[in-house]
């Protein structure tokens, strides 16, 4: 990656990436929320990733959807195919292995001929209401003209029992979880806890299974996820217990952010970064499965809803430092990423 192209505000000002307890997120005391709010801060600033412990999310469940990540990617190539991506509009569905190439950055794009297939596949989901807490199963999406909400691609109970359900589960207990953490994140920029709120009534989510096989030849690393930065609010991250991803740093080095028992990883992407004017670091990382074992994980991708404009925080711009981009549609800016990293997909 190009050094001069790579912006500070995507690269870890850290040699660790630190650990965020949770605990106070529900505090009804405003102090120990506004104290919870100035770690994290510190923690997107410098790192733009972080470790959450006592997060809410019980380790049961956690447990429950790498089982059903390994029964999906178990099934025969021909079944898994059933549910090719390519069959939506939507980016929903199966990415068998190698199909996915990384874009790298908005700064330090990859050219497509340089693309490399990423040694992994993946199994992604979208927003529906039967994951929302705050909506009856049967509520009806909103206004989609950015093609992006619902028609996942499930495997039914004939294939996969109780996979559908488990997994809905799961996205309902994370968006809970994200919520919460946007009005943190809110208090972290000095803004009014509910700034955010009316703004994540139909989240843009995503969240995928991923699979990373063992390296096919020893001596020959490739990656299981090209170096890239993701490009929502942020991500919730549940790896597993193999090690496999990687961030960068300022001085060039791939931190390690191995796996911690009972914890998740939480990285900024670039709608909330831009929204702070790159305060917050929306920095680059990959993962390489060097273990010689199956490596799972499943990453849950938390944006706005996507007819929201985001625009940099008024309370973000000085006179010597301008707003970093004009605003745009949520909708517009996922719906343009998306594309670019998806097989069979154009602009």
């Amino acid at each position: 990656m190009a050094e001069s192209k790579t912006e500070s505000s995507q690269l870890a000002d850290c040699d660790h990436i630190p650990i965020i307890d949770l605990s106070a997120l529900d505090n009804p005391n405003f102090d120990e929320r506004w104290r919870l709010a100035q770690s994290v801060y510190d923690a997107c600033t410098q790192a733009g990733f972080f470790y959450i412990k006592n997060h809410g999310i019980p380790e049961d469940k956690i447990d429950d959807i790498h089982k059903c990540a390994k029964r999906f990617f178990d099934l025969p190539e021909e079944q898994k195919m059933k549910f090719y991506i390519g069959n939506s509009s939507k980016f929903r569905g199966y990415s068998p292995l190698g199909s996915e190439k990384s874009t790298g950055t908005e700064d330090d794009p990859i050219a497509e001929e340089d693309a490399v297939g990423a040694l992994s596949e993946a199994f992604d989901i979208g927003y529906e209401t039967a994951m929302d807490p705050q909506k009856s199963k049967d509520a009806p999406l909103p206004r989609d003209p950015y093609g992006l909400y619902g028609d996942n691609q499930w495997p039914g109970p004939d294939i996969l029992p109780t996979f559908a359900e488990t997994y809905i589960e799961y996205c309902a207990m994370m968006l809970g979880l994200c919520r919460k953490l946007m009005r943190i994140f809110a208090l972290a920029l000095d803004l009014p806890e509910e700034h955010f709120d009316s703004m994540t009534q139909n989240p843009g989510v995503t969240s995928r299974m991923m699979h990373y096989p063992p390296q096919p030849v020893k001596e020959e690393v490739r990656e299981g996820l090209g170096a890239h930065t993701d490009f929502e609010c942020f991500t919730i991250l549940s790896q597993g217990s193999v090690p496999g991803l990687q961030v960068l740093s300022h001085s060039g080095e791939w931190i390690l952010a191995p796996p911690l028992p009972g914890t998740l990883v939480v990285n900024i992407a670039d709608c909330l970064s831009i929204w702070t004017n790159k305060k917050f670091k929306s920095t680059i990382h990959r993962v390489t499965n060097l273990t010689g074992q199956e490596r799972y994980s499943v990453p849950f991708f938390f944006g706005v809803d996507y007819d929201t404009k985001v625009s940099v925080l008024p309370n973000h711009i000085s006179d010597d430092r301008p707003a970093c981009k004009e605003p745009f549609k949520a909708g517009e800016w996922v719906r343009e990423k998306l594309s670019k990293a998806y097989v069979g997909y154009e602009g």
